[in-house]
């Protein structure tokens, strides 16, 4: 581990913003990225670092996390985000969005209030939260996978203003079905309050989810999970979302939600590759032994082989991370760079975060220092270390 503030991380390859692999360094100062290039241009006494070969690519980011080792975001919970926050950050994570889930809408509010007041590092080295996801409460019923039918409600302009009023500015992201009552007023009234408005949990056809990306929805919440399938006469919400190259399109690569081979199919797309992010959409189950568990929220699941299944068998979330994600596509035969910008470039740039996601210089010396078959060795976060 670095002695000083100030080092030189040499003898590896660096993953450039354009999707090159190259040999190269990179040149870490008070935090932030003070060089990249194939010479190491720091001078004399700057501490070194040799890599032996392995990736520098920049920290996860990951936009759909529920809580991890028994705990959820929504507790609102000091200690209880520390934890989440140094899981995450141990697996590649340097940012993340704390997502919520469909309860009471008091209870909402009230968790919305207290995360908005810990945004930044999680304390004890864990990872950045960088805001709220709101999943649910504006859900469709036939759509709500593990979400309770009784606490789903529609997005009526005073639901809209109090989530706004709670949230202070830390509501990154909401998650709406656009066929539901009062959508349109919604989606344009968080647009313009510069929330990223997500497409999901949804019945729409096609044409309802166009005119969504028409108000200013600009996400997928999970691509094909929880909403129709496509269908060549009833094509759905999937096909309107992949056409449009505004959305960004969650995708949880775990291998259980999505077939890797479709993923490796749209990945190799040119238009749509740029778009792809892989969310990890951790439950607070995620990191516990296999048997019975409640979520926070009451939804009793069980794990089993380390994924989580409601007691009908149905999928209740992941477990996984996003360092999974891009072992899974691998497999599956994408390239390592186009997975590792789907793990950080990309959803870094959906939520306008310029100062991370990519290995420039002046950016938020957030990087992760993994291997090939994306074995990672090290997480950097504002220059700090952290070994997995």
């Amino acid at each position: 581990m670095p002695q000083t503030d100030e080092y030189v991380l040499t003898g590896g390859r660096v993953l450039l913003p354009d999707g090159r692999l190259e040999p190269g360094t990179v040149h870490v100062r008070a935090g932030l990225i003070a060089g990249v290039g194939p010479v190491d241009g720091a001078g004399p006494g700057v501490e070194r670092i040799d890599l032996d070969g392995r990736i520098v690519a920049p920290g996860f980011v990951d936009t759909h996390v529920h809580g991890g080792l028994g705990h959820n975001v929504m507790s609102a919970d000091e200690p209880a985000l520390r934890a989440i926050g140094r899981r995450l950050r141990v697996a590649g994570v340097t940012s993340f969005v704390a997502t919520t889930a469909s309860v009471p809408f008091d209870r909402i509010l009230h968790s919305v209030r207290g995360l908005a007041g810990l945004l930044g590092p999680t304390g004890a080295g864990g990872a950045d939260l960088v805001g709220i996801h709101l999943e649910g409460p504006f859900l469709s019923p036939d759509f709500r996978g593990v979400h309770q039918r009784e606490q789903l409600v529609e997005p009526e302009p005073e639901r809209i203003g109090a989530l706004l009023d709670a949230a202070g500015g830390a509501l990154r992201v909401c998650t709406i079905a656009p066929e539901l009552p009062h959508a349109e007023s919604a989606v344009r009234r968080l647009a313009q309050a510069g929330v990223r408005v997500s497409v999901g949990h949804t019945a729409a056809t096609f044409e309802q989810a166009r005119a969504a990306i028409g108000w200013g929805a600009r996400r997928a919440t999970h691509l094909f999970n929880a909403m129709p399938p496509i269908h060549h006469r009833s094509p759905g919400p999937v096909p309107a979302l992949l056409a449009d190259a505004s959305v960004y399109l969650e995708i949880v690569a775990d291998g259980l939600h999505v077939a890797p081979e479709l993923i490796a199919a749209l990945a190799a797309l040119p238009g749509v590759r740029d778009r792809l992010m892989l969310v990890s959409d951790g439950t607070d189950v995620s990191g516990l032994p296999d048997g019975d568990h409640h979520r926070w929220e009451g939804t009793p699941v069980r794990l089993t082989g380390g994924r989580a299944f409601t007691s009908s068998g149905g999928i209740a979330g992941s477990t996984s991370t996003l360092a999974d994600g891009v072992r899974v596509l691998l497999a599956a035969g994408v390239p390592l760079p186009v997975a590792l910008n789907a793990a950080a470039r990309n959803p870094a740039r959906s939520l306008g975060l310029t100062d991370r996601g990519a290995v420039v210089i002046g950016r938020r010396a957030d990087l992760v220092v993994l291997d090939d078959e994306a074995a990672i060795s090290l997480t950097i976060m504002h220059g700090q270390w952290e070994l997995p």
